[in-house]
């Protein structure tokens, strides 16, 4: 889960927020879930748990980094910088969800990005190595792919309303807690945030943690109306504020991405705002309908059409109320085409062309993770022989990745047995494991005051 750069500030932000507020992007009165008594999520849960993946990622730590396993009672190895004998890594938790039987995932692009390996772990217990079929960062949503099928899927309702004072619930891994539920309520309709990106996110205060990014976000009928993206606080950690890219966003990504690099998204020439009561008023319109342009720096087409403080009304003969009608409309369009476009400007209605921009989603190509067995054995960098001599018999972990973080082992543990086997050296280890009939071994490890077997497959994780 990224640390969002936005600190909590002063009453002038929420002023301004409500001026970024979608205001009128749906009408809730009267919609059914919006109840005021708390709402029953144990058959929504019951629902969901199935399809709720735990993402497993490595990626590379920096030298600055604290091992993980630091409370080991050996001393850091000398030269164990990165760079010195090999790269090291950390793993890190996020969460997804499965939108079809045959292994599609739909996750964070930030929870992927970067990563040396991202492995899977369905409800059923299985670990999975997953290909991320592409990313697109203007949402912040990934797809990526387990191989298997008859899997669980969630059930999608982009079309449901998502209000003010709605109850809602997540599911996740928050610090690695494999599906946890959280429950809070909407806390504002979809906005886009102060010095972010133009698109809209459901404000809530269910309450979102790293490891959470990714899940599903749900009504009290188990229908997904959100994926869970950020938090609002300058520590990381959940402070009442989060926030989850709406589910029909998701949608569209999604569709972009399974098509790939032969279909390009198209976007206005222009960075738009929602308009709400207020802007309405200051621009002299009686109904807060329709986009506001909010800039055309650095656009092509700008100076053609859309100007800066422009009202957006329809755009190719379709009304434009808010921004969410604005993106599902532009879904439909074709980059580099020319559409009509009425807006307000300077107290009246004017009737001009718009170019439409090109925005291709980012992509990474599969087959980029490597997978354990491309790396050494168990996916454990070893302490060399001489260099732990001096220290307690058995052998410490220099850097784990593959299979072997999977299981839980960490920089600087001590392994001391593989199965019954006691060992005392990097070569002692390799041939008790080669040795080993099982797919599966069972390593001994030492972590500070405790000792404990860890069972950790000899390939790729099943």
């Amino acid at each position: 889960m990224p640390r969002t750069t936005l600190a909590i500030m002063t009453a002038l932000f929420s002023a301004l927020c409500g001026v970024f507020s979608g205001a009128g992007a749906v009408t809730c009165d009267g919609q059914p879930g919006t109840a005021a008594g708390a709402a029953d999520f144990v058959a929504a849960v019951a629902r969901n748990t199935p399809a709720v993946v735990h993402l497993l990622t490595v990626r590379e730590r920096s030298a600055e980094q604290a091992p993980v396993g630091e409370a080991s009672e050996a001393p850091a190895p000398e030269g164990s910088e990165a760079g010195a004998s090999g790269p090291l890594y950390e793993r890190v938790t996020a969460s997804g969800f499965l939108i079809s039987p045959d292994g599609d995932i739909v996750t964070s692009s930030h929870a992927v990005q970067g990563r040396r390996e991202v492995w899977a772990v369905l409800s059923d217990g299985r670990h999975l190595p997953v290909t991320v079929v592409g990313v697109d960062e203007a949402t912040d949503v990934a797809l990526v792919k387990v191989q298997a099928q008859g899997l669980p899927v969630v059930r999608t309702a982009p079309d449901a309303p998502v209000c003010p004072g709605q109850w809602v619930a997540a599911l996740g891994a928050p610090f690695g807690f494999e599906h946890s539920v959280t429950a809070g309520v909407v806390s504002a309709g979809p906005r886009a945030l102060l010095g972010g990106s133009d698109m809209a996110l459901i404000q809530m205060n269910v309450a979102i943690n790293p490891g959470s990014s990714g899940g599903p976000l749900f009504n009290s009928q188990g229908d997904v109306v959100g994926l869970n993206a950020m938090i609002f606080a300058s520590e990381g950690f959940y402070v009442g504020i989060s926030f989850a890219v709406p589910i029909d966003t998701v949608l569209r990504a999604v569709e972009r991405l399974r098509a790939g690099a032969t279909r390009e998204q198209a976007r206005l020439p222009a960075r738009t705002q929602a308009l709400g009561p207020a802007l309405s008023l200051a621009f002299g319109l009686r109904q807060p309908d329709g986009v506001l342009i909010a800039s055309t720096e650095g656009h092509t087409h700008s100076n053609d059409g859309l100007h800066r403080g422009d009202v957006l009304l329809s755009l190719a003969g379709r009304p434009v109320a808010t921004r969410e009608a604005l993106d599902r409309l532009l879904a439909g369009q074709a980059p580099g085409a020319s559409v009509p476009a009425v807006v307000w400007r300077e107290g009246r209605l004017r009737e001009l062309r718009v170019v439409l921009e090109r925005e291709l989603p980012e992509r990474i190509d599969q087959g980029v993770e490597r997978k354990a067995q491309d790396g050494p054995l168990l996916g454990l960098q070893l302490v060399p022989e001489a260099k732990a001599s001096q220290w307690p018999p058995g052998v410490y972990v220099l850097s784990a990745s593959g299979t072997g973080l999977m299981a839980g082992v960490d920089d600087g543990d001590r392994i001391v047995a593989v199965n019954a086997t006691p060992v005392q050296s990097p070569s002692e280890f390799e041939a008790a494991v080669r040795a080993a009939s099982s797919t599966v071994v069972a390593l001994l490890v030492q972590r500070g005051p405790y000792t404990l077997y860890v069972p950790v497959a000899r390939g790729p994780a099943r």
